[in-house]
């Protein structure tokens, strides 16, 4: 074997048995036996909606098949409200967050850690809040209006938020999630 080749496998197992060592918190149901989730600074997400919040108009954000889709102020997140599925999914491509991965989960084949839903009930499995395990974008949120800084919006018994790049979106049972390339939630 080549000088190279020992180097590149050295330093490999170097950052495997660093990576075990992160800190962080246990995993959100679903994830492996063991696992640990990396917490990103919880002092970036936003509070719940200030009392001077500008309520918009949802009409605007209606994408004329159920969903109230809403791009995240001028950051890389969208969020789609599902009045026929009863949730509300926050999303982002991988490439966007800057927080460390999140652990995916034995269940899960495909992307994981860059969308959050919420639902407006307790589903048959999983929790309120939760991860989704993403083949694809929900939503295509290229030609969706921007909710900005300050701004909510309220449909089928969701509210959300944007504080900068940040959504934060609550049911109204007052569990929430958000979501922002550099952080997320969920609070169940």
């Amino acid at each position: 074997m080549s000088r190279i080749a020992a180097l590149f496998i050295g330093l490999g197992l170097v950052l495997s048995v660093a990576g075990c060592a992160a800190p962080g918190v246990a995993q959100p149901t679903g994830e492996p036996t063991g696992a640990v989730t990396p917490t990103p600074n919880q002092s970036l997400v936003p509070s719940p909606a200030p009392v001077d919040v500008i309520a918009v108009d949802p009409v605007t954000y209606d994408d004329g098949f159920g969903d109230y889709v809403f791009k995240v102020g001028d950051g890389p997140t969208a969020c789609s409200i599902s009045t026929m599925s009863n949730f509300v999914l926050c999303e982002q491509n991988e490439a966007a967050a800057v927080y460390q991965p999140v652990p995916v989960p034995d269940t899960c084949e495909y992307s994981y850690g860059y969308q959050v839903r919420l639902w407006g009930a307790q589903p048959e499995t999983g929790e309120i809040a939760e991860f989704a395990c993403s083949g694809g974008p929900y939503a295509d949120a290229a030609n969706a209006q921007i909710l900005a800084t300050g701004q909510s919006i309220s449909v089928a018994g969701f509210t959300c938020f944007v504080e900068n790049i940040t959504a934060r979106c609550e049911n109204s049972t007052g569990q929430w999630i958000a979501l922002g390339p550099e952080v997320w939630s969920l609070n169940n």
